[in-house]
């Protein structure tokens, strides 16, 4: 079984993987959960013993690089280094073989018919650079005939990847690896519109939304849809469409917010609030600041509860005031291709990941609103 679960914001993709996870232990499956960061770790942990009160001990979790580590590479790292690899490297600066856009020499994969270890690994040839990891891992896979992940099918019955959507080049390679595993389950369940981290710099495809879906369809994975939303109202549903509406890749997504309170019932939708506004608007809703980084208008909202686009990722506020970037304030006006141009993706997933944080009113902060044309204007 192998199957791609592409969820709308909101539609509860832990809760998911959490219930399906239980199902297969309870069957006594063996099951590992994967995933990216550490806070998705921790969620995944927190939904299962909600439902279950605590974790089983048949059910794994493990974040994306250390399950590379422990479970793809040193069991057979052998056939390619044989001093042990003691960690990773975490490469926070892009390709650590780049110096200013030029490859450092001495850094190529092979020095004749040998594996470099420069290439993979750092200096002292102990830690393990991410930006290679899944590389590093994929050439182990070929090397030893597939051992590897013929010993995950022996540990594992189940695979559960959250978050797919940050996953990238070589990544795939290694799912496509496990995938050919016939006994084992498969599940990947993510937001392509939520592509705002990756787990490595590369310029390796699959990168685009478009391509990471048609790869997991080429490797065999069958989409379904959580086209639905417990957190947003339908009009930020509605508007968080037209973001993505080019791509045609997603059905329309149905909020399931219901029982609006009284307090909040009267300003529900998205709007464009004008500086003049923005302090009234600030005392009325009491919304939460999402924008680019910490020195964007700073002035206007250092005493409020504030986020950076990326961080606020994962998170629920009821109300949001977004300080847009100059693309996002061109979409507003109806510049529906104001994001075809770029090389990837992350300006129009940002504007998907902010716009979706709020449960009821979404509003962005316009200095010239005489060209909006796709959200109203709040008035007072």
């Amino acid at each position: 079984m192998r199957k791609l679960i592409l969820a709308s914001a909101g539609a509860g993709k832990s809760h998911l993987i959490a219930q399906k996870a239980l199902e297969k232990s309870a069957e006594e499956k063996n099951v590992l959960v994967l995933t990216y960061t550490e806070n998705n770790q921790k969620e995944l942990l927190e939904k299962i013993c909600r439902q279950n009160n605590f974790k089983p001990s048949n059910i794994i979790i493990k974040g994306w690089f250390r399950f590379l580590l422990e479970d793809m590479i040193r069991p057979y790292q052998s056939c390619i280094f044989s001093k042990r690899i003691s960690n990773i490297h975490f490469n926070k600066n892009g390709d650590p073989h780049k110096n200013n856009g030029t490859t450092i020499p001495g850094t190529a994969e092979k020095i004749g018919a040998d594996y470099n270890p420069i290439h993979f690994l750092t200096r002292t040839s102990d830690k393990a650079h991410t930006t290679y990891l899944s590389k590093l891992a994929t050439r182990i896979v070929k090397e030893n005939n597939q051992k590897n992940t013929q010993r995950i099918a022996e540990i594992y019955d189940t695979i559960f990847i959250d978050e797919v959507q940050d996953l990238i080049g070589w990544d795939f390679n290694v799912v496509e690896a496990l995938a050919k595993i016939d006994d084992l389950s498969f599940f990947c369940v993510g937001d392509f519109r939520q592509t705002v981290y990756s787990t490595h710099s590369t310029s390796k495809k699959p990168k685009t939304n478009t391509e990471k879906i048609v790869r997991f369809q080429k490797i065999g994975f069958t989409p379904e849809y959580m086209n639905i939303s417990w957190r947003c109202a339908q009009p930020i549903c509605d508007f968080a469409r037209l973001i993505h509406a080019d791509e045609n890749l997603y059905p329309v997504t149905t909020s399931k917010l219901e029982n609006i309170p009284d307090p909040y019932s009267e300003h529900i939708g998205v709007f464009t609030v004008s500086e003049n506004d923005h302090e009234n608007y600030i005392t009325r809703y009491n919304p939460v600041i999402l924008r680019l980084n910490r020195l964007t208008k700073n002035n206007l909202c250092n005493s409020l509860e504030r986020y950076n686009f990326g961080e606020s990722k994962g998170l629920g506020f009821d109300r949001v005031l977004i300080y847009p970037t100059k693309k996002q304030k061109n979409f507003l006006t109806g510049n529906r291709t104001i994001f075809s141009t770029d090389k990837t993706d992350s300006a129009k997933n940002i504007l998907y990941v902010a716009s979706t944080r709020a449960r009821y009113s979404v509003a962005f902060l316009q200095e010239d609103e005489s060209n909006i044309s796709i959200v109203n204007k709040w008035t007072g």
